[in-house]
């Protein structure tokens, strides 16, 4: 598991109720896929940010087949059927906010991984 997330390097969560949110950048249908995280806490969540994102979270498909996208300018490998997502969801003229467990979650952090589920 640890080779999946070996290009990637998260910045830790700070406070009880903090999280990442995903950051679909803007781009053309078939181009590759350019997010950011950013990190916010569930009680300071400024109103456009709360009430504009979406949560995303299942696997579907083979999780042994995976993609790359680009994460805070590194490489972050997904299944496919969440890069398939990513790439149907993203709008041209408009950033998408997610929060996609598979993503903002930092999967090697035992205890990230139990606070945020």
């Amino acid at each position: 598991m640890k080779d999946q997330f070996s290009s990637f390097s998260y910045s830790p969560l700070e406070g009880g109720n903090a999280i990442r949110l995903l950051i679909v950048d803007t781009s053309k249908q078939g181009s590759e896929i350019y997010c950011r995280l950013i990190h916010t806490a569930l009680s300071e969540c400024h109103d456009d940010i709360f009430k504009h994102y979406t949560a995303l979270s299942y696997v579907r498909g083979d999780v042994s087949q995976k993609r790359a996208i680009s994460v805070n300018s590194q490489i972050f490998h997904v299944t496919h059927s969440l890069f398939d997502a990513l790439h149907d969801l993203r709008h041209e003229e408009q950033a998408l906010r997610l929060w996609a467990d598979a993503i903002c979650i930092d999967q090697l952090n035992l205890d990230e991984r139990s606070t945020q589920v």
